[in-house]
């Protein structure tokens, strides 16, 4: 059972959770720095709801303090403390590509998202963000023990509608930003074009978070929002169109319909315009050939550093470490050496130290061995196969082991290890395999799974390749209508001139001139004309 499971108040559970926090991070400090908002701080000391909600029954309360933190950075990082609806341009309420509108079976709220009206645009992306923040935060103050339903209806969408970068944004928003507003996802209509990056985005979520992706179509989506609450094209009643009205406008509108309360309209009374109005972030996909059963096969489990695993990535307590379960050495036939590649990413705000070790270091050659992994980094350890080493890979193993460094790095470190005790030591375990080039899984049909992040860039490539030809094949076409249009136009012009010509028929002679004429043509042939 993780730490912070068990039938606690949730302000005893805060409690633990502040006390390892606090151990862990100086939020003071983080305040003076302008990492933190101090709003926030003062928040989680005194707000036992908000910060329970943080812990979770799969994960340590380490994980979680580390989770509070990541979001206490991103707060700051966007102000969301400060947006209001004035913070964004008129365009992006006026679209009405996300908004707030009727329930689910249950009574909680629905996110419409309307993919088919958002665009992959990288310049708008950061302000897209803020936006689902702004949105997010505010929908949380309104009922913070309520949860919502994020609809992503797909109907009509196209490639251009892709963004893997605010798909992941989205999920980071529910796993760490807001862990306790998501009731569960729906994905309606999605076409078949985007099943492989669906695919990628389930290896992004643990089990329990995957139970909430829910794909639904006109023939079940009933199952979880009433007919009456569905619009027409999902088969529902509902007539509605949105519509953004301005704060200022909808202050009025409260004050003429409730003189005596003074009633605040707020996101629990009706279907507010702020939700009502975002660019919605899109889910389409781009084609990434993946192996299937390395994507089925993914151990998502905690590991013995304590943590989880999502795409090809162990996420640990102090490291993210990929590969998440195995070294794979490629040989060719000629037996040159083969080598695969440990990458050890340090999302937190301290430096982290790491040493790799090996069953048979007599076969290997690592480099660098050991080292610092400073904050917000990524470090690349290369793990060389010897030549003639080649046999009985399969039978060895590594052992990455990492430790938060607190001050400046010792001058010594292989005396710092020794020093270090083994409840702080975070240790990851990779089992070796070696296959030849031509091995079936390493075939042109298939590719190993990839992290999270090289996920993410692998997809935006591919889409931005359709995106090219997409756009090459679109100007092929507008050419040949262009060709079509023309060839149209010389046709008729060809028939009108046919039928102007027919119709004036040829000349006619004069009768005066007839005699002259053939007294000519007689003289031409009777050899006299010249």
């Amino acid at each position: 059972m993780a730490e912070g499971d068990g039938d606690d108040s949730p302000r005893t559970r805060a409690d633990k959770l502040r006390n390892v926090y606090n151990q862990k991070y100086k939020a003071d400090e983080f305040v003076k720095k302008g990492v933190y908002d101090q709003r926030d701080v003062d928040n989680i000391n005194s707000n036992d709801l908000y910060v329970s909600q943080f812990i979770r029954k799969t994960e340590t309360i380490q994980d979680a303090a580390d989770r509070l933190h990541e979001a206490l950075k991103w707060r700051k990082e966007i102000g969301v403390r400060d947006l209001t609806e004035a913070s964004f341009p008129q365009e992006f309420w006026d679209i009405g590509a996300m908004y707030f509108h009727k329930t689910d079976k249950e009574g909680r709220k629905i996110i419409w998202l309307k993919i088919a009206k958002h665009k992959k645009d990288p310049n708008t992306l950061p302000l897209i963000k803020k936006f689902f923040g702004f949105c997010f935060e505010t929908a949380y103050n309104e009922s913070p023990e309520d949860e919502l339903v994020l609809l992503f209806d797909m109907t009509n969408t196209g490639i251009s509608n892709l963004d893997m970068e605010m798909i992941k944004f989205v999920i980071t928003s529910f796993k760490i930003y807001y862990p306790a507003l998501l009731g569960y996802l729906l994905i309606y209509e999605m076409p078949w074009l985007f099943n492989a990056a669906w695919k990628v985005v389930k290896t992004w979520l643990s089990p329990e978070a995957q139970k909430k992706l829910k794909f639904v179509n006109k023939s079940d989506i009933q199952l979880y929002i009433a007919k009456e609450n569905l619009p027409e094209h999902m088969g529902g009643t509902d007539t509605y169109e949105y519509k953004y009205v301005p704060s200022e406008e909808r202050e009025n509108e409260d004050n003429q319909n409730s003189d005596a309360s003074k009633k605040r309209v707020t996101f629990a009374d009706q279907d507010s315009p702020l939700y009502q109005s975002f660019n919605a972030d899109s889910i389409e996909n781009s084609y990434v050939r993946v192996n299937k059963s390395s994507l089925s096969n993914i151990n998502r489990n905690a590991g013995p550093g304590g943590g989880n695993q999502e795409g090809n990535s162990f996420i640990g307590r102090l490291l993210t470490i990929s590969p998440a379960e195995e070294l794979r050495f490629v040989t060719d036939e000629d037996g040159k050496d083969a080598h695969d590649v440990i990458s050890l990413k340090n999302t937190l705000p301290y430096p982290i130290a790491y040493k790799v070790k090996t069953t048979s270091p007599e076969k290997y050659k690592v480099r660098p061995s050991s080292g610092i992994v400073k904050p917000g980094s990524i470090e690349k350890v290369y793990v060389y196969l010897y030549q003639e080493h080649h046999l009985g890979v399969d039978k060895d193993k590594f052992l990455i082991m990492a430790v938060e460094l607190n001050g400046d790095p010792p001058d010594n470190m292989s005396e710092y290890w020794k020093t270090v005790p083994r409840e702080n030591i975070m240790d990851h375990r990779l089992r070796c395999v070696q296959v030849k080039r031509s091995d079936s899984r390493y075939s042109s049909d298939t590719v190993s799974v990839l992290s999270a992040d090289d996920q993410i860039t692998a997809l935006n490539s591919k889409v931005d390749s359709l995106m090219e030809g997409h756009l090459a094949l679109q100007k092929s076409i507008r050419l040949l209508i262009l060709l079509q249009v023309l060839t149209l136009v010389l046709f008729i012009v060809f028939i009108l001139y046919t039928y102007l010509y027919a119709s004036s028929g040829p000349p006619q002679v004069k009768a005066e001139e007839g005699p002259q004429n053939s007294s000519t043509a007689d003289r031409y042939c009777s050899g006299t004309l010249f």
